[in-house]
């Protein structure tokens, strides 16, 4: 029997033996008739199958764009089935058994993991994160920031920082270190959800200063520092560096909320009122 049987049958056992409420299978999508591909990008086919009766499955399908994992790393699991939550594919509360096969380039010939929905996506909505921007802005925000953290740029550690809010409100609190290098491009082509953005927020994340993005996910600026008063924050545990604070501090002056990466750990730290809500 092939792998991808065995894994796929063992896939229904594990379901059926834990109660899970769907299976999700993830696999490269493979487009006919074209010779060349990026190579930094795969287009993703999702499937998710939820039993209707004993040993009948229900499918639904959709297709994503996501980074080429490396070698021995896993593919981007939330970024991949962001839109099943969107789509209600999957929902808060349920458990799932998902399968990723050796078309995803990782390395390995098939894997079997398990997961609840809420653990993976719902952290965030706990802590009202969500409740002023699109789920999927945050949720790229807070990838991205992981990303940066875990493999640094060029073999060095980086640190850097995301404000979401407002355009007026952020933005009337800083001031720029350097010439925007996202000034003066279409909106359209500065959406940190759009996945080509990924490599170019990686570069900038070197500069000096904080990424500033607005309520539509579209990036402001990079290399901008932020002019608050950070004296009265009582919640900011001591030991919080310059960038950690003013972006608490932009926090409470405003209904932003800030996702910090630290250089010297490669830690994510989430604001919120002025407040450490959530530790990646």
């Amino acid at each position: 029997m092939e792998i991808g049987q065995t894994v796929g049958d063992a896939a229904v056992k594990i379901s059926e033996s834990i109660g899970a409420h769907c299976i999700v299978s993830i696999e490269k999508k493979i487009h006919e008739g074209i010779d060349e591909e990026s190579p930094f990008y795969m287009d993703i086919k999702v499937g998710v199958f939820r039993r209707v009766k004993d040993k009948v499955y229900a499918k639904e399908e959709y297709t994503t764009k996501v980074k080429k994992p490396e070698q021995g790393h896993m593919a981007p699991l939330r970024k991949i089935l962001m839109s099943a939550i969107n789509k209600k594919y999957i929902s808060k509360g349920e458990r799932v058994v998902c399968i990723q096969d050796e078309s995803i380039g990782t390395g390995y010939k098939g894997v079997i993991f398990i997961f609840d929905v809420d653990n993976l996506f719902f952290n965030l909505s706990t802590h009202k994160l969500v409740e002023n921007f699109n789920s999927d802005i945050i949720e790229t925000v807070v990838d991205m920031a992981l990303e940066i953290g875990r493999e640094g740029r060029e073999g060095k550690k980086v640190g850097t920082a995301f404000v979401i809010g407002n355009k007026d409100e952020i933005m009337n609190h800083t001031k720029q270190l350097i010439i925007n290098p996202f000034l003066g491009y279409p909106e359209d082509s500065r959406k940190i959800t759009d996945p080509r953005m990924r490599e170019t927020v990686k570069e900038f994340a070197q500069l000096d200063g904080c990424f500033m993005v607005d309520e539509s996910g579209t990036i402001l600026s990079a290399g901008t520092y932020i002019n608050v008063d950070s004296v009265d924050l009582i919640d900011i545990p001591h030991g919080y560096g310059t960038r950690h604070r003013c972006c608490a501090a932009i926090t409470k002056k405003t209904n932003a909320v800030a996702v910090v990466v630290s250089e010297s750990g490669g830690k994510v730290k989430i604001f919120k009122n002025g407040r450490l809500v959530m530790g990646l």
